[in-house]
């Protein structure tokens, strides 16, 4: 054996695991580069995991006020709901109220069932 191959033996030795491998431990474990290992093997920049937990700030933000301005559209929906029916009672003969309040909770109702049915088949 030559110089040449112990070198050679000494550099394969270097890249083989050193059989204490011990599970998924040794996935997570960093890197003598300062990389983080991921879960399937690959190796990871420490940066992103910041901009992963950016992500996910932003994506809570996002539907926080996702949550706000659905609240507000079902506060806005009630007034206005309660505001046409006073206009009814308003402009129309007392007679033609009830008349034209169950054709407005006709519509109502239609609007209402044609968006639950077009949220439901984009669900499912």
């Amino acid at each position: 054996m030559s110089d040449r191959d112990t070198d050679d033996a000494t550099v394969q030795g270097d890249n083989q695991p050193t059989g204490d491998f011990d599970g998924d431990a040794d996935r997570t474990a960093p890197s003598p580069t300062g990389e983080a290992r991921s879960a399937d093997g690959g190796v990871t920049a420490e940066g992103d995991r910041d901009s992963v937990d950016d992500r996910d700030i932003v994506g809570y933000v996002q539907w926080a006020a996702f949550a706000i301005l659905c609240l507000l559209a079902l506060v806005a929906t009630f007034r206005f709901y309660f505001a046409a029916s006073e206009a009814i009672r308003v402009w129309f003969s007392p007679d033609f109220v009830p008349v034209f309040q169950a054709v407005f909770n006709l519509v109502v109702l239609a609007a209402s069932a044609i968006g639950i049915s077009v949220l439901v088949r984009r669900i499912a």
